[in-house]
């Protein structure tokens, strides 16, 4: 591991390796990504990440970052896999409440140029066939999908590491260098490091991490309930990784794939 860089990137899930590689496309090559964990199956929120990427967002900004996420995971893969499932997403109404914000975000779809249709029940059950008949509609956009996160890190990486970027796992931050109040460089479990500049990207670990510098990060981790059944008849003879479209039910605060 290299002992001086002009960027050190703490953190080497999505956005860390993101940050890596879109700063090597720009032309800076002298970044040192970092992670306390094994490389990439890191054990962060990208590792358990279910994957679902939705472009419409009542905000155009997180729309177009969502839609080129779409754009720039179609053209990723690791050892030979794709990083991207473009099986397109179902948003269900349960409600008529729903229904009547299905069409409002039709709307902003349609506003911010991403293709969206209002499906009937029937449908909705055709691409989904475990749906059930008592919806009142579905918000499909076909150019969603499922990432494979860690995948995508893993490309990212590969290429960014092509271009003189440097990844390294199981090296833990244990403080920084701040001098006149100016990032030095920070300490670790393998020996110090200089830097110009560090990016913090250590996800639910953040807050910890920032202390270190005399920062505070605003970031509260979160749990929610993820649950992996066992192999359902209606799908039996399912050959494909992904094949359904990911769905979203916010009447009942849940998605499926």
């Amino acid at each position: 591991m290299t002992d001086r860089a002009r960027v050190v990137i703490i953190g080497a899930g999505i956005v860390g390796a993101s940050t890596a590689y879109h700063l090597a496309q720009s032309g800076c090559t002298d970044v040192l990504v970092v992670d306390q964990g094994p490389l990439f199956d890191t054990g962060g929120s990208t590792s358990h990440a279910p994957g679902g990427v939705f472009q419409v967002n009542y905000s155009k900004t997180m729309t177009e970052f969502a839609r080129y996420t779409t754009q720039l995971y179609s053209g990723l893969e690791s050892d030979g896999l794709p990083a991207w499932y473009p099986v397109g997403s179902l948003e269900v109404a349960w409600s008529n409440e729903r229904l009547i914000d299905l069409r409002r975000k039709l709307g902003v779809a349609r506003s911010w140029g991403v293709a969206a249709d209002l499906l009937s029940p029937q449908h909705a059950n055709d691409l989904i066939p475990l749906l059930s008949s008592q919806i009142q509609g579905a918000l499909h956009v076909p150019s969603d999908g499922i990432a494979r996160a860690v995948r995508a890190v893993e490309a990212m990486a590969s290429d960014s590491e092509s271009m003189g970027v440097e990844f390294v796992g199981n090296v833990v931050v244990t403080g920084f260098d701040i001098v006149d109040g100016r990032i030095r460089g920070l300490q670790t479990s393998k020996g110090p490091i200089e830097a110009e500049q560090i990016l913090i990207a250590t996800g639910i670990w953040a807050p910890t991490t920032g202390a270190m510098a005399g920062i505070t990060i605003p970031l509260i981790p979160m749990q929610h309930q993820y649950a992996v059944t066992t192999p359902l008849e209606q799908l039996a003879g399912e050959t494909e990784e992904v094949r359904h479209p990911v769905l979203r039910h916010q009447d009942r605060s849940m998605y499926f794939r």
